[in-house]
């Protein structure tokens, strides 16, 4: 039988053209399998954030709060240097996210830190930065609690502190200022999950003699149980899973 001229060509070419269609799909699709087997390889370069970047961080004035999950990225070398940040008079702008950021990350010698800032005598009129700083004390207390126990031991203490306080911020003076340290520790201890900071709320709501002092407390210790009970559900969701 006699060949049709050009039919091995025309047969040739549906082959060809079928099998370098899966060769043009994989090309096309290499650029986001790159992206894909490097993506967790950036992520734990970017994990851990440089000292200079800690820094960075607690100089930027957070209006919210300092961002947890930036906060989280903090490593051992920033937060070493965190404790020299707050022992810096120059660095008082500061104060305050340093503190919080002390509190995020657990560096060795941070409670004797923050309480060395906590306890150097203020007398007369405070500057707005001591004040901020003095305001964020208790919530950095209460995340640094997780790190070491005896935060709560300090929380508790300005719990029960009836004095007032020797300085004044503007309008802020006296009774006034010991309530809202009082007020401040109660939340602080809410935060935590240590069995002493139950015990300490405890003890304040049932020996407070200032009525709307006893609410906030109370409201503090239902805040805890709450949370506590959330944990507990979300703990028991994920062992019947």
């Amino acid at each position: 039988m006699r060949s049709i001229p050009g039919s091995h060509a025309r047969s040739a070419c549906p082959i060809l053209s079928l099998s370098s269609r899966p060769r043009r799909h994989a090309a096309a699709f290499l650029p986001l399998l790159l992206a894909l087997v490097l993506a967790p390889v950036v992520a734990v370069a970017q994990q851990t954030l440089t000292i200079g970047e800690t820094e960075d961080l607690v100089r930027m004035r957070h209006y919210e709060g300092l961002p947890e999950e930036e906060a989280a990225r903090i490593g051992a070398d920033g937060c070493a240097r965190l404790i020299e940040l707050l022992g810096d008079p120059a660095e008082a702008r500061s104060h305050a996210e340093i503190l919080l950021a002390i509190g995020h990350c657990g560096p060795e010698g941070g409670l004797e830190a923050v309480a060395a800032w906590a306890d150097q005598p203020r007398e007369g009129e405070i500057d707005r930065a001591t004040f901020r700083a003095w305001q964020a004390l208790p919530f950095a207390l209460a995340k640094l609690a997780d790190h070491d126990p005896r935060a709560v031991a300090r929380l508790t203490a300005r719990l029960e502190n009836e004095d007032a306080p020797r300085w004044t911020f503007r309008h802020h003076r006296g009774e006034r200022l010991t309530k809202l340290r009082r007020r401040a520790a109660a939340d602080g201890l809410a935060d935590t999950d240590h069995p002493d900071a139950a015990a300490a709320l405890d003890r304040a709501s049932a020996r407070a003699a200032d009525p709307a002092l006893r609410a906030h407390i109370e409201q503090a210790r239902e805040r805890r149980r709450a949370r506590r009970e959330a944990a507990r559900e979300v703990g028991r969701g994920r062992m019947t899973r």
